[in-house]
């Protein structure tokens, strides 16, 4: 039986049954190899630009016999894909700003999906400004905590949505909604960062130096207030 990471599962629930699948930078493929062996995704294309991975993905879906149902494609980003070959496109292991540029390259692909899920090493705020631009809709949020760190993972679909507020586009509209179990160390994590870099920050002073402890004072306050509404709520 295939065992995939905690963090490999919360994508694989976000993937809708029976929709045509592309995922993105697939590494050994053990995501593609599950969405067809749990009967998850018909057929999915996996897509790795680095030909290391690319031939250990080959290995994996060879050894689970899954030839007929996973395409593996080697080339950057979106650009293996035509329009319409997928449903729904993950993205997976990738900063925000590397993920919204493989978006950005291929706009006849990414407009012909049905859904797009994501998982960012950084920056996710990133993703969801690009969202809020380009018309898709927050639908679904995770955090899970796997290696000692914790992962944001975002689906979102093309449909309607309010503007977000600057806390939600930073921390996720729905993780803020349900009141994750999992933001307060989120929070926590991100306060300690930007706590430290003030203290840096400090020991310099220009009006480049004022500018930027103006910005990011603004967001230690918002995490803050946030923190103590969830804190709120707890109780």
């Amino acid at each position: 039986m295939l065992r995939i990471s905690n963090r490999l599962q919360a994508l694989a629930k976000m993937v809708p049954q029976g929709m045509r699948t592309a995922d993105i930078g697939t590494d050994h493929a053990f995501l593609p190899c599950y969405l067809i062996s749990q009967g998850i995704s018909p057929f999915v294309i996996a897509i790795d630009m680095n030909e290391g991975p690319f031939e250990a993905a080959r290995r994996n879906i060879s050894n689970y016999l899954l030839e007929n149902y996973i395409d593996l494609r080697l080339g950057e980003g979106l650009k293996p894909l035509k329009p319409h070959e997928v449903e729904v496109l993950v993205i997976a292991g990738l900063g925000g700003s590397t993920m919204t540029e493989i978006l950005n390259g291929s706009p006849e692909v990414v407009c012909e999906a049905r859904r797009v899920i994501f998982q960012p090493m950084t920056d996710a705020e990133v993703i969801r400004i690009w969202l809020q631009e380009n018309g898709w809709t927050i639908i679904d949020e995770e955090l899970i905590y796997e290696d000692r760190r914790i992962f944001e993972i975002i689906a979102a679909e093309k449909r309607k949505s309010r503007t977000l507020s600057q806390s939600e586009l930073c921390f996720g509209p729905l993780l803020i909604e349900k009141k994750h179990p999992l933001l307060p160390d989120l929070l926590e994590k991100e306060l300690n960062g930007l706590q430290e870099i003030l203290k840096q920050l400090a020991k310099s002073k220009n009006k480049e130096v004022d500018e930027k402890m103006h910005f990011f004072r603004k967001k230690e306050n918002m995490i803050k207030e946030l923190l103590i509404c969830l804190s709120a709520a707890s109780l």
